[in-house]
């Protein structure tokens, strides 16, 4: 399958751009996906190693669910990227330890076209459904202070795209800036403006620790939301989530409605959101709206599995297992990406149960395993 890498990404953009609500059928994405895995296997030399190891190649796939998935692992053992390095203009890095020593998992990209084109409408339909601007109120890097960071660039889009006047970034090399951010937030609550106030989870836990430490707490404006990310994975501090979105709802007056969380990672192109202030916009019935049990719905350019941890193989609906991703927006990298996150489906969207603990999943090892075997290590 000869696969024109510049149409290819246009007719993905293109597809980004119709947003979350348009449809893309199992056989429209079925051909996207394995034009991709094409592309990849053609150009990503460590992954088509991989596969034909494991006997698989654009020839003898028919069915997306055949795309062998690479463990996040494998992003710390080898470029897995379908540019050459001199085209390769950004990497987002993550952290961990390799078994080569210290290393950190790496995504590189020619540009952030696709990556800007399947973050936009996806915030846009979660975070922002109601409203096309709002001051925006960022506990995390920007793009300029963490340039190898992708929820730095995640944090500078978002902000330049939807921020209102006085939105900003309350973060340096420092840390955090409670003092300027407090600042906003009065003045936000004076003026009667609601704001965004996004983070990390533990980030945000911190600024609500500020504020009680100094006894301070808002009443922001009705439309006010937060959207917190990530959890406290290596952190010397930890509270279960109910007890941080309390806080949220004393401190700030943000009710359990008005938060979103997100998840996602260095090496996907997309990104998932609560389902939850949709929802209640759409019925405004928060009963179904509890804090633990919340659903992220994929947008239609992702398919998800959730699998086996040894076995690797898809479970039954409402089972638990470990998530896997089949992200469009990975066109230049890989397109199945497994994790090592557990999660269960219902109701035509996951929930992230956490972490596996202790060592990496057999599954995962075996898998990763099998990569280096492939590379000749």
């Amino acid at each position: 399958m000869n696969v024109d890498r510049t149409e290819l990404e246009e007719e993905l953009a293109n597809l980004f751009a119709q947003g979350v609500d348009a449809p893309l059928h199992d056989d429209a994405f079925n051909r996207l996906a394995l034009e991709v895995f094409a592309h990849q296997f053609a150009h990503n030399r460590p992954y088509a190693a991989y596969c034909q190891a494991r006997r698989k190649n654009p020839e003898t796939l028919v069915h997306w669910e055949q795309v062998p998935a690479l463990p996040t692992a494998a992003f710390k053992e080898a470029d897995l990227t379908t540019v050459s390095a001199e085209e390769v203009s950004v990497t987002y890095l993550t952290s961990g330890t390799s078994r080569f020593g210290e290393v950190r998992g790496r995504h590189l990209l020619p540009d952030t076209h696709l990556y800007d084109a399947s973050l936009e409408p996806n915030f846009k339909a979660h975070v922002l459904p109601d409203l096309d601007q709002i001051r925006m109120l960022i506990v995390g890097p920007s793009a300029e202070h963490a340039p190898q960071s992708s929820l730095g660039h995640m944090n500078s889009r978002v902000l330049e795209r939807w921020g209102a006047a006085g939105s900003g970034i309350f973060w340096n090399e420092a840390g955090p800036q409670f003092e300027a951010l407090v600042d906003m937030l009065t003045d936000a609550t004076m003026h009667d403006e609601p704001v965004c106030l996004l983070g990390t989870a533990f980030g945000l836990l911190h600024l609500i620790d500020w504020l009680t430490e100094r006894g301070l707490d808002f009443e922001l404006p009705f439309e006010s939301r937060i959207m917190d990310t990530g959890g406290y994975k290596g952190r010397s501090r930890e509270v279960p989530k109910g007890e941080l979105y309390r806080h949220y709802g004393e401190r700030l007056a943000v009710p359990l409605t008005h938060v979103v969380n997100e998840y996602g990672m260095t090496e996907l192109g997309s990104q998932f959101y609560d389902s939850s202030l949709r929802e209640w916009l759409g019925t405004n019935e928060a009963t179904h709206l509890l804090v633990h049990n919340r659903r992220k719905l994929p947008p239609p350019w992702v398919r998800v599995q959730v699998v086996d941890p040894e076995s690797l193989e898809p479970v039954t609906d409402g089972s638990p297992g470990l998530l896997r991703f089949y992200d469009l927006a990975n066109l230049h990298s890989v397109l199945a990406v497994q994790t090592d996150d557990l999660g269960i489906w219902r109701g035509g969207g996951f929930e992230i149960l956490g972490r596996a603990s202790g060592a990496e999943p057999r599954g995962c090892s075996l898998a990763v395993e099998d990569f280096l075997g492939a590379q000749g290590g």
